[in-house]
């Protein structure tokens, strides 16, 4: 028998892959700069409510991420007690063969599956074919279901400490990128009820609080601490601005830890009416002052609060996004094709607004009615969920009967929307330049100093290190619209920090001479001809010891061979940044000194690609 008795696992490869082939794992490239030609981001992420479940009992347990089949059928073999597996409704063929194998080659095992899987699963078999694969389904909070089964305190608080972290950069730079961006989750759930959304159905239509205000900002601290490369902390919730009292409790914490804002953001979730009110109620610098850098904001449609969307009824999201945009507050925008009001009366006006909003990165999906949800039961009784493979039920599924769009129309419209905030706006780097100049230039004006001491440093940092891809931006804008929008914005960066540095300056020749071949690369050998997959890896938490602040509760051992690509790209890092520094030695008295740190810095350590 195994020394530890669960096995936590995610599905096994390979994976489908998204209508346009990209990968189901790189959310920037499949949504976020979806359509940014060579600037679209790669990005890689893990798998958090499993390490969530490992960190919050007390066994020992061992956790397999993104596995091939001989590494699971392997750690199958050496009999656990249990074994958990989270997975989304797009990897259900892949996990009932996974039970299968457990079920003939583990027969004591107790097997679960969780996340949005599970909610699809069981709303889509019946009990009997329920249980020939799993013996739980686990819909809802998994801690105390988990906690629960193996006798432990169920009441004992949530522990999420120093997580694997996530990172994202342009294929050109680095597409092995390192991990820059922490996470958490204050809360989960949401008593919004969007038909549409399977979360506010998973956890029964109301909020379950994870961690408290002070909690939240000390996990930030921790990260900091421990993890100073760390540049912004990912945090869970439906809609943090839901709860107005909750989000400015975390402003005195925030503030007490000047060095943390000077190197750290964190990335929010919100909807227009209620940024809006959270707004009208502390002012709009409240929202810079608590930290937040980033907002992912359903603006969902133009006529959604027509239909019974409360959320985006009363302010106009042009407006919302705009006064974030001039604090340096990043946004993702989130718009869906396919109401039953979208014909093609209003589609391209609807589309058109969406645009206007100048998303710093967005989103746009296919209506999509998840099984579980309650836009899936209403569909399905009136006959409007088409048959399709468990590999299709995602955001861009075809599953839906449309009113007055065809099928393809759907799919094409999100792709045409992708193409045309390019080609409007330019890729989503420039866009965060510009949201990066502004909240620089709103932080020298800002009466808190903190934010003109302190988060300025951040802001021009950023900025600085965005600057040098004006060149390859300017060189393969997709137009002379956005052409002149590189070189407005380049113009805007010397007047409001400076002329660029010297080492600035080579980094920008750097780039451009990357972009140049990759171009020509991606020309004959297009990126979603490969969509990316991600490295295995087997993470043991051992539980014979007591963890001190700044342990990380998890010993992580790689699966796969490392590329040659990737160690080759980080040996060109560290020369580059070699080089940089003897130029800056030799440029000594000349430029900002601490502009020409941070790149070199980000460079040596392979951080010099952004988080959102």
């Amino acid at each position: 028998m195994n020394n530890s008795r669960i096995l936590l696992t995610t599905p096994t490869y390979p994976y489908p892959t998204l209508p346009a082939n990209d990968s189901l794992t790189d959310a920037t490239g499949q949504r976020f700069t979806h359509g940014d030609d060579i600037f679209t981001i790669i990005s890689h992420t893990h798998c958090f409510g499993n390490h969530i479940l490992a960190q919050n009992i007390n066994e020992p347990s061992v956790l397999l991420e993104y596995p091939r089949w001989d590494h699971f059928t392997k750690e199958v073999d050496k009999g656990y007690e249990y074994i958990g597996i989270s997975c989304f409704p797009v990897h259900l063929d892949s996990v009932l063969k996974m039970c299968e194998y457990i079920r003939e080659n583990s027969p004591d095992t107790t097997i679960l599956i969780g996340s949005y899987g599970a909610q699809a699963f069981k709303a889509k078999y019946d009990e009997e074919t329920q249980k020939k694969y799993v013996d739980y389904a686990v819909k809802g909070e998994g801690v105390k279901f988990l906690r629960e089964l193996l006798g432990e305190d169920i009441n004992r608080p949530i522990e999420q400490k120093l997580m694997p972290k996530c990172g994202g950069s342009l294929h050109f730079i680095d597409k092995y990128p390192k991990g820059t961006i922490g996470f958490l989750v204050s809360g989960l759930g949401c008593p919004g009820a969007c038909d549409f959304c399977s979360t506010t159905e998973m956890f029964g239509y109301k909020r379950l609080q994870f961690l408290s205000p002070e909690e939240l900002v000390k996990h930030m601290h921790l990260y900091h601490k421990y993890f100073p490369d760390v540049s912004q902390i990912f945090v869970i919730e439906e809609d943090h601005f839901r709860y107005p009292e909750y989000l400015i409790k975390t402003k005195e914490y925030w503030e007490s830890n000047a060095k943390v804002v000077e190197s750290l953001d964190w990335f929010a979730f919100g909807s227009v009416d209620y940024i809006w009110n959270f707004a009208d109620k502390f002012g709009w610098d409240a929202i810079a002052e608590i930290g937040i850098g980033a907002i992912f904001i359903g603006v969902e449609s133009k006529f959604a609060g027509e239909h019974g969307y409360t959320k985006v009824k009363e302010a106009d999201a042009r407006e919302v996004f705009n006064k974030l945009h001039n604090m340096g507050i990043r946004t993702i925008g989130a718009w869906i094709c396919g109401w039953d009001f979208h014909d093609h009366s209003n589609i391209y006006e609807d589309l058109n607004y969406f645009v206007a909003c100048y998303p710093t990165y967005e989103q746009l999906t296919r209506l999509s009615p998840f099984p579980g949800t309650v836009l899936y039961n209403k569909m399905k009784k009136s006959g409007r969920i088409r048959d399709v493979p468990w590999e299709d039920v995602h955001f861009w599924s075809g599953s839906q009967e449309n009113v007055a769009l065809e099928i393809h129309e759907t799919l094409n419209l999100t792709e045409y929307g992708y193409d045309l905030l390019y080609k409007t706006w330019g890729p989503s780097i420039l866009r965060k330049l510009d949201v990066m100049l502004r909240g620089y230039e709103f932080c020298l004006n800002s009466d808190n100093p903190i934010m003109r001491d302190h988060k300025s440093k951040f802001f021009k940092e950023q900025a600085a290190v965005l600057q040098s891809m004006c060149e390859a931006m300017n060189r393969f804008a997709p137009n002379g619209v956005v052409r002149r929008r590189v070189i407005k914005m380049d113009q805007k960066y010397r007047e409001l920090i400076g002329e660029p540095t010297a080492i600035q300056k080579v980094l920008s020749k750097s780039m451009e001479q990357r972009a140049k071949k990759f171009k020509i690369q991606n020309f004959l050998d297009p990126i979603n001809r490969h969509p990316k997959q991600e490295p295995a890896k087997r993470y043991l938490y051992l539980k014979n010891k007591k963890l001190m602040e700044g342990d990380i509760p998890y010993k992580t051992e790689l699966l796969s061979k490392r590329p040659f690509d990737l160690r080759w790209n980080r040996f060109k890092f560290r020369q580059q940044s070699r080089f940089l520094s003897l130029l800056s030695k030799l440029k000594s008295g000349k430029g900002d000194s601490g502009l020409d740190k941070h790149i070199i810095k980000g460079l040596k350590k392979q951080t010099i690609a952004s988080a959102f």
